[in-house]
């Protein structure tokens, strides 16, 4: 059988390794997987012809960077050993990797370049403006970061490629259906419900939702519920702010939950301030639930979204911005915009669904195309 690998920093809970595993999944009856990873970390159930292989035990990101020469030295000896016929990398660290051990890398690059603004970050910049050039072929997740790499690089946008995350809708429709106790339906019954689902990181300015809805208690409306699904460490930072702002009855932190889908599904709107993104996947799952979004007008990806397509000439709108199934609100004046956007939820509707460009059929086929054509070079 032929043999394909996958690099990747680890196999932990994240999009961009679901969609390796899904991949490899989906691929395993056409070819024998290796999933290789810098990290010795597997949160996933593997097919019985996918195969694991760690480089090493660390867990620290610093250190799997510092270690770069050492990666890159095993992962020559496993490609000499292997008759591999094609192979992709997903996430920096992993593609710099490849890109040094192997001649004719493919690369996916996951987030937008203007994520690494802060000092920290500039070691990443100058390595993907040097290594990123010599792949065969890059692969981003949304079309504004294929504008915004392929100007970073001074390279030919054609030359990069454009795939986004899939959902599974038939999975996403068995789950939400799954029933909340009886105790938290009779809480939510008269209330307006948002929900947020996300990693409770810097970019997502969660504060910044608060203050929104402090606003709109203290001055507008006390009958709504605010639901927060995910923890990470501003979850006390959050927590204390609810106790000392008096919201402790109109916020629920849910924790971590294994089923997302049961409580968008019973919210009436779903709520976010990002700055940016990777992929917004939880944006799509909650569209896939026909949940109307109210939205910063995040890089990457917001307007990409809400308009069905990207247009690297479109930079301004007049916030707050209504679509079909979205309102895009400017970051700076997310509050006001949002005070706006309260006074008027009955035109926010979610009729309509976009899913064309995340059905997995047509994502698994972008991929064998590349697969293919690498063979053939």
């Amino acid at each position: 059988m032929k043999k394909l690998f996958f690099l990747i920093n680890s196999l932990e809970w994240w999009w961009a390794e679901r969609v390796v595993v899904n991949l490899a999944s989906e691929l395993s009856s056409a070819y024998d997987i290796d999933i290789i990873t810098l990290k010795n970390i597997n949160f996933y159930s593997l097919p019985k012809n996918v195969n694991f292989i760690s480089l090493s035990n660390l867990e620290n990101n610093l250190l799997m960077f510092l270690l770069i020469p050492f990666y890159v030295f095993k992962f020559r000896k496993i490609i000499k050993k292997n008759k591999y016929i094609n192979w992709i990398s997903f996430l920096e660290i992993s593609n710099f990797v490849n890109i040094l051990a192997n001649k004719k890398a493919i690369i996916s690059f996951r987030i937008n370049i203007s994520f690494f603004k802060w000092i920290i970050w500039f070691i990443y910049k100058l390595f993907i403006k040097i290594l990123y050039l010599k792949a065969v072929k890059i692969i981003v997740n949304s079309e504004e970061n294929r504008f915004s790499l392929a100007n970073y690089l001074n390279y030919n946008i054609n030359k990069i490629i454009t795939i986004y995350n899939p959902v599974n809708i038939e999975q996403i429709n068995i789950n939400k259906n799954e029933s909340l106790d009886n105790k938290f339906m009779s809480l939510i019954k008269t209330k307006k419900v948002f929900i947020t689902v996300w990693r409770l990181v810097w970019q997502k300015n969660h504060i910044t939702i608060l203050n929104s809805f402090k606003y709109i208690y203290d001055n507008v409306d006390k009958d709504f519920l605010y639901l927060i699904v995910w923890d990470w460490p501003k979850m006390n930072e959050l927590v204390n702010y609810v106790k000392s702002n008096w919201l402790i009855d109109n916020v629920i932190f849910l924790w971590e939950q294994k089923n997302v889908f049961k409580y968008l599904n019973i919210s009436n709107y779903f709520i976010y301030a990002s700055e940016v993104e990777w992929f917004p996947n939880v944006l799509i799952e909650a569209m896939a639930i026909r949940l109307p979004i109210i939205t910063s007008d995040f890089i990457s990806w917001a307007k990409e979204c809400i308009l069905w397509n990207y247009n690297n000439n479109l930079k301004n709108l007049n916030y707050p911005y209504y679509w079909e199934n979205w309102v895009l609100l400017d970051l700076k004046n997310y509050e006001s915009n949002f005070l706006n956007v309260y006074k008027n939820l009955d035109i926010l509707k979610q009729d309509k669904c976009w899913f064309e460009k995340f059905n997995f059929d047509s994502y698994l086929v972008k991929y064998n195309s590349i697969l293919q054509s690498n063979i053939k070079s």
